[in-house]
């Protein structure tokens, strides 16, 4: 799975871009407000999406924004492509406080998303994104045990809880075992 890339844009047109890394040229869908020029350098947290007839990515810049996007497309009936048109719109501070506010209108607004889907995004997230429950920064020191955790079925909300509890100096195995003792 590729989770970031770092290169040179060969090609950039709105919300699609081709980046050159490592000799390969992949391409990437961004974001229309994140915009970049052919020939400039560019450093993108990646989300891989696997479907059997095709692999796309989602570049991101930042880890927080990534995440938000894969919230975003853990809610049944949001895809990548409905995820991107939501960041497209605005920022993630106001994602999370359309979340949060329960504001119906503001997803309603966005292409693709009915009063169902609206109600069901917030249903789903408004816990998940409501202050104090999920801390990214907790999430970001410790990504294999994450990772393993999240291969697991758990959610990073989930997992966000009792990352503090868990004795980093361990091996990896010890730490999933004791993660998995806490999350029972």
């Amino acid at each position: 799975m590729i989770g970031y890339l770092e290169g040179e844009i060969k090609f950039a047109s709105k919300g699609r871009i081709v980046l050159f890394a490592n000799g390969i040229g992949f391409t990437v869908f961004i974001p229309q407000s994140l915009t970049f020029l052919e020939k400039e350098r560019a450093k993108l947290f990646i989300h891989t999406h696997l479907r059997e007839d095709s692999l796309s990515l989602f570049g991101f810049a930042t880890v927080e924004d990534l995440d938000l996007f894969e919230l975003l497309i853990s809610v049944s009936g949001i895809g990548p492509k409905i995820g991107l048109a939501i960041f497209t719109v605005t920022s993630s501070e106001n994602i999370l406080k359309a979340i949060e506010s329960s504001n119906l209108t503001f997803f309603n607004s966005i292409s693709g998303v009915g009063k169902k889907t609206a109600q069901k995004i917030i249903l789903d997230l408004k816990s998940k994104v409501s202050k104090g429950d999920i801390n990214f920064k907790n999430l970001e020191g410790s990504s294999e045990l994450v990772d393993s955790l999240v291969s697991l079925g758990f959610q990073k909300s989930e997992i966000a809880s009792i990352i503090p509890d868990i004795d980093t100096s361990l091996p990896l195995g010890s730490q999933v075992k004791a993660a998995l003792n806490l999350l029972r």
